[in-house]
């Protein structure tokens, strides 16, 4: 069995937000047996090659230098996934700048938001993702499992011309 059918490849960025830079040393119940990023980079690298995406990885714990990444690649990318993780409630630059590039994103969080917002910011019914409503996927609450299938994903919708609004619509109805 084949994850994709297509021949189609495609080169995506993963974006790391601040304190991701932390995985080992976090919470093993939300984060699991990842033993680092560089682990967790692997592990998505091994995944994405076996379904012809290659990836390139970005880390930084400053907003600024996130914009200049996806300034620096908006054009040379057919998406991005990111775990805005410390910006998730107020990444709004972050969140533009990739609308900015015209190339879908999906979000991926190793915690389900909803659950880590009550334990960690009880009553705080304000806090929501900034990049939730624009994104064109979301994965959150299976740990690693979610960068996995946010890879898959995004590559099953570029692969599908009718799912992300490309394709034909007299020939898809």
């Amino acid at each position: 069995m084949t994850l994709r059918d297509s021949n189609n490849e495609y080169h995506f960025a993963f974006i790391d937000g601040p304190n991701m830079g932390q995985l080992g040393k976090r919470e093993g119940a939300i984060f699991g047996p990842v033993q680092s990023l560089d682990h967790l980079n692997s592990m998505v690298d091994d995944f994405a090659a076996d379904i012809g995406v290659t990836v390139t990885h970005y880390h930084s714990d400053a907003e600024s230098d996130i914009l200049g990444f996806i300034h620096d690649t908006g054009a040379s990318v057919d998406g991005y996934l990111i775990n805005p993780a410390g910006l998730t409630y107020f990444g709004l630059a972050t969140r533009d700048a990739l609308l900015d590039t015209g190339v879908p994103y999906v979000e991926v969080h190793f915690a389900n938001l909803s659950q880590w917002k009550q334990n960690t910011a009880p009553g705080r019914d304000d806090l929501q993702s900034m990049f939730t409503h624009t994104a064109t996927g979301v994965f959150e609450g299976m740990r690693h499992y979610g960068y996995f299938a946010g890879v898959l994903a995004l590559a099953l919708a570029l692969d599908d011309d009718s799912f992300l609004g490309d394709g034909d619509e007299e020939a898809a109805g």
